[in-house]
């Protein structure tokens, strides 16, 4: 199976990656599918004048320079729904370090969900923000870790006024 063929290379440690994320020279894609390669996807983003999610820009591979963005995406995505079977999490960048939002109950739901960061090197990527690097190649990693509930980012602000 895939994931025998891969058990071997896959790593654990947020230690590592935040270790990683110093050196400056590495971008980081969380999700939460064991993949071999990552293929260009159709970035969507929330227009909030029609309220819905629209095109944006070409089909690419999107990673983010934050180790911490990419763990809170491999566990806090919208395949993890609130009590309700609702989805919200949001998460954004001051420049200098990324926030974090979701709702109690999505957090709650998320407990046991095991995710993957996928480490890249920022040469094969375009600079799109701060926080946003993308490619339009597929592209294999060249690490990738197995991610937990307790790695999520500490400081993930609870929203339950948002369902």
């Amino acid at each position: 199976s895939q994931r025998k063929t891969m058990e071997k290379r896959i790593e654990q440690g947020k230690e590592t990656l935040m270790t990683l994320e110093k050196e400056g020279i590495y971008v980081f894609h969380g999700s939460p599918d064991l993949v071999e390669e990552l293929e260009p996807r159709q970035p969507k983003i929330w227009d909030k004048e029609i309220e819905q999610l629209i095109k944006h820009r070409e089909p690419s591979v999107v990673a983010t320079p934050f180790a911490e963005i990419a763990i809170f995406r491999a566990i806090i995505n919208d395949r993890i729904k609130s009590d309700d079977g609702k989805h919200y999490s949001a998460f954004g960048s001051d420049g200098e370090k990324p926030f974090f939002e979701t709702t109690p109950s999505v957090l709650k739901n998320a407990k046991d969900t095991i995710g993957y960061v996928y480490v890249f090197r920022k040469e094969d990527f375009t600079k799109i923000s701060p926080m946003q690097w993308r490619s339009n190649k597929k592209l294999k990693p060249i690490r990738t870790f197995e991610i937990y509930f307790n790695d999520l980012p500490k400081n993930i602000r609870l929203e339950p006024s948002k369902l």
